[in-house]
């Protein structure tokens, strides 16, 4: 484990040099405030909104920021060292690979994640200072999701890391992944619901194979479980489950989709050469 560790401290320290990560947290922080700014403006007047409708602003937002960024970094770790040539000398040192692998995936949630509480951090009190009213616990919540779909987009690039023989390859397939769970499976889906007999278990599991609609669905649940703002999917679920049963259905699939990918990665990375 101390090997593990070592390996974590390092990437976070490398992540932590990296502009591309500060540019990120910035990217946060102005996005809470300023949209959080934008939205009471757009009601009638100037000032802060409060955590609840800045929660629901950002929903979208960091569904697109936060999968990219995670996917990009974890599809550049390994295979980035492969190109620099550090691969070869990271395994010729006294540590499995699996012992690299986890130390980077360790390293990289918590860079990533890190510079995401940040970000919220200054935003939340700010806006918890200025706002007309407070629900720190539903703003906690949200970020604590965002937290989650980061840890499973990071085993998801990690990935495709493993699998890729250059960096270039694997943050073009890092993109592609983050373009289809992100904005055509939904269209798949109604596509396929509309032209097959698709019933109610099939229209739960496809809800379950993409982990941003997960966090979308969770998220909306904890903030407002409207049925057409929530879709077909979190709909049928919500309205089969109620809202304690589909959260935990929703919960259970999120860590299975956070302890899998990495997992996977693992396994590829022990059965391939460097």
């Amino acid at each position: 484990m101390s090997v593990v560790l070592a390996v974590a401290r390092k990437e976070i320290r490398d992540a932590l040099n990296s502009s591309w990560l500060l540019l990120y947290a910035g990217l946060f922080t102005l996005l809470a405030l300023g949209l959080s700014y934008l939205g009471e403006r757009n009601l009638g007047s100037l000032g802060f909104e409060n955590f609840s409708r800045t929660t629901a602003s950002l929903l979208n937002l960091c569904l697109l920021l936060a999968p990219l960024v995670a996917l990009s970094l974890g599809a550049g770790s390994i295979a980035g060292e492969r190109d620099r040539g550090g691969l070869t000398y990271l395994l010729s040192q006294p540590l499995d690979r699996w012992e690299l692998l986890l130390g980077k995936f360790v390293g990289l949630c918590t860079s990533i994640g890190l510079a995401t509480t940040a970000g919220f951090g200054v935003a939340g009190v700010v806006i918890a200072l200025l706002a007309s009213a407070m629900d720190i616990g539903t703003y906690i919540v949200f970020v604590t999701l965002v937290l989650a779909l980061i840890v499973v987009m990071t085993g998801i690039g990690l990935v495709v890391s493993v699998i890729s023989q250059t960096r270039v390859q694997a943050l073009g397939i890092a993109v592609l992944v983050w373009f289809i769970a992100v904005f055509v499976f939904d269209l798949l889906l109604i596509g396929t619901v509309s032209s097959t007999s698709l019933g109610g278990g099939g229209l739960m599991l496809a809800l379950l194979l993409n982990p941003v609609e997960i966090v979308r669905v969770l998220a909306i649940i904890q903030l407002e479980p409207d049925l057409q703002i929530l879709g077909p999917f979190g709909s049928y679920l919500l309205e089969q489950a109620g809202t304690g049963g589909a959260t935990a259905i929703l919960v259970a699939a999120l860590a299975a989709w956070a302890a899998l990918p990495a997992s996977l990665a693992a396994w590829l990375f022990e059965s391939r050469e460097a």
